[in-house]
């Protein structure tokens, strides 16, 4: 995918992704996406940079990623021109809740984090100038597992459920009888 990233894992980061992952990305996603992130469908993450400049790695084709939900965080130095993110009109098997989840293009500055459904198609355009880096952080269910068919309402977290301490949610204990 990107000849200049970092597989973070391998670089001794996995606890601090793992519980950052666990208490901030995995909540956030099931806040996000209560269609697509139950209890046991963000176990698992997989953490990487991509790094695009204009003499390298430049772009990335349309694709989808191997996650149920995508964390994208630029990090990326001001000074770069080009090298947005288009996304596609959904094509899933199944019909996404809202018009605003569709197609359209994001311009990324630095510190701007964008949270999609890993099987939105999308696509690094084409950086013209400059370095941009940034932060991916897929998450998917044991076992590489990645949930598309969507929850019923009836089936989803409540709020308490998604912002649980880990421990509880390991439990299987509810949140107000964690000690």
């Amino acid at each position: 995918m990107n000849r200049y990233g970092v597989i973070l894992d391998q670089v001794g980061m996995q606890s601090a992704l793992a519980g950052f992952a666990t208490e901030y990305v995995r909540p956030l996603a099931a806040t996000l996406f209560p269609d697509l992130v139950g209890p046991l469908d963000a176990e698992e993450h997989y953490a990487f940079t991509v790094r695009y400049e204009a003499t390298g790695d430049a772009e990335l084709a349309k694709h989808a990623d191997a996650s149920v939900v995508t964390l994208n965080l630029c990090l990326g130095r001001l000074g770069w021109q080009g090298g947005g993110l288009r996304f596609f009109r959904y094509e899933g098997l199944y019909a996404l809740p809202s018009a605003s989840a569709g197609a359209g293009e994001v311009a990324f500055e630095p510190g701007l984090a964008i949270f999609h459904r890993g099987q939105h198609k999308h696509q690094a355009l084409q950086l013209l100038s400059g370095e941009r880096t940034n932060i991916i952080i897929w998450l998917f269910a044991k076992h590489g597992v990645v949930r598309v068919m969507p929850y019923g309402s009836e089936e989803q977290q409540t709020a308490a459920q998604r912002w649980a301490p880990a421990r509880a949610q390991q439990s299987g204990l509810p949140h107000e009888f964690e000690f």
